[in-house]
C-alpha cells in the first residue's frame, strides 16, 4: 500500500511516495534545519535599551529573505525523501556532507540578510545608505554564492544516486523523467550559484556585486528544463521553483 493511499492529502500527482515514516537520518536533518533557523533570528545577547529592541525589530525584512531560502532548501530535502526513502550508506554520507554545508550557508546568508534590514531601515527613514561597501558587497557576495552552489551540488549528487537506483526503487518512466528533471533543477542552481561567484570576482570594482542578477536566470532555465525532460503537455510543480 502506497503513502497516497494512506493518506490521500499527501504526495504528488505522478511520483508514488515511498518514505513513510520518517528516519533517523530525517530527525537529525530537521534538527539541523531547525538549528540553522534558529541562527537567523538569535543575537549574541538581548537588547540592553530601547534603541536596540528598535533596532531588532527592523530585521524581518532580511529575515524573511533568508527564511524564504532556507525553507525552499528544508522543501526540496523533504521531498527527496518522501519520494525515495534510500537509507544507504552513500545516501548518509551526502545527507551529511549537505548538513554540514547548510550549517557554514546560514552565517553568509544571516550577514547579508542584516544588511538587507539595514538597507530598508534606511529607506524608510529617508535617507538610503549602503550598509556594507563595494568590496564587502562583492566578498559577500562570493562567498554566499559559493555556499548555495555547493548545497546544490550535493543536492544534485542526491538525486543521481537515486536515479542509478531506479531499478531497484522500482521507479516508472514517469518518474525517472521527474527525476531527470530534479537533476536539471539542482544544476541550474548550482551553476548559476559558481557562476554568480566567479562572475563576482572576475568583473572589476564597483560592477562585480551586479553579477547578483545572476540569479534571476534561475526560473527561465529550469522552465526550459521542463520542456526538455517532461515532454507531457502537463508539467507539475516540483521542489525548488
Amino acid at each position: 500500500m502506497s503513502v497516497r493511499d494512506l493518506h490521500p492529502l499527501k504526495g504528488e500527482r505522478e511520483f508514488r511516495w515511498r518514505g513513510a515514516q520518517p528516519t533517523r537520518v530525517e530527525a537529525l536533518s530537521d534538527m539541523v534545519f531547525a538549528f540553522a533557523l534558529t541562527l537567523l533570528v538569535v543575537s549574541s545577547a538581548p537588547p540592553a535599551s530601547f534603541a536596540d529592541l528598535t533596532a531588532l525589530l527592523w530585521g524581518p525584512p532580511g529575515f524573511a529573505a533568508a527564511f524564504a531560502m532556507l525553507l525552499m532548501i528544508w522543501n526540496m530535502h523533504y521531498i527527496f525523501f518522501r519520494r525515495y526513502a534510500l537509507e544507504d550508506g552513500w545516501m548518509t554520507t551526502l545527507n551529511a556532507g549537505l548538513l554540514f554545508l547548510i550549517l557554514f550557508f546560514v552565517y553568509p546568508l544571516k550577514y547579508l540578510a542584516t544588511m538587507l534590514s539595514a538597507f530598508v531601515r534606511s529607506l524608510v527613514e529617508g535617507a538610503p545608505q549602503a550598509p556594507l561597501s563595494i568590496f564587502e558587497a562583492q566578498s559577500s557576495l562570493i562567498v554566499l554564492s559559493v555556499a548555495y552552489g555547493a548545497v546544490f551540488v550535493m543536492f544534485l549528487a542526491l538525486y543521481n544516486h537515486a536515479l542509478k537506483k531506479a531499478d531497484q526503487l522500482d521507479l516508472t518512466d514517469r518518474e525517472r523523467q521527474l527525476t531527470r528533471f530534479a537533476c536539471w533543477q539542482n544544476w541550474v542552481h548550482a551553476g548559476v550559484g559558481f557562476g554568480v561567484a566567479l562572475g563576482a570576482w572576475i568583473i572589476p570594482l564597483p560592477w562585480s556585486p551586479f553579477a547578483g542578477f545572476l540569479y534571476f536566470f534561475i526560473g527561465p532555465l529550469i522552465l526550459i528544463g521542463g520542456f526538455v525532460f517532461l515532454p507531457a503537455a502537463k508539467r507539475p510543480r516540483t521542489p525548488g521553483m
